[in-house]
């Protein structure tokens, strides 16, 4: 008479381990990553006007139209700058 039985069964999955970048990598991603930040003077006018919006000076609502106006019009003149 057969008799049934268990057995176990190990399956192992090959994971590959990412790719350390090397040199010129690092220092690629940190050149894109400075061009698209924004520059000191800049920086200071964006922190100005959120800090005016959180301490109520002026309502979010006003902060965020000044903030954006702003961006599109400095991207304007840049790229304005470009095709002349």
């Amino acid at each position: 008479m057969p008799v049934p039985y268990v057995t176990a069964q190990w399956h192992t999955t090959q994971v590959p381990l990412p790719q350390i970048p090397g040199r010129d990598e690092v220092a690629s991603t940190v050149s894109a990553v400075r061009g698209a930040l924004p520059s000191r003077e800049q920086l200071l006018f964006y922190s100005g006007l959120t800090a005016a919006a959180a301490l109520s000076v002026i309502e979010w609502p006003v902060a965020a139209a000044i903030g954006i106006g702003t961006a599109v019009v400095q991207r304007t003149a840049s790229r304005g700058n470009g095709q002349a």
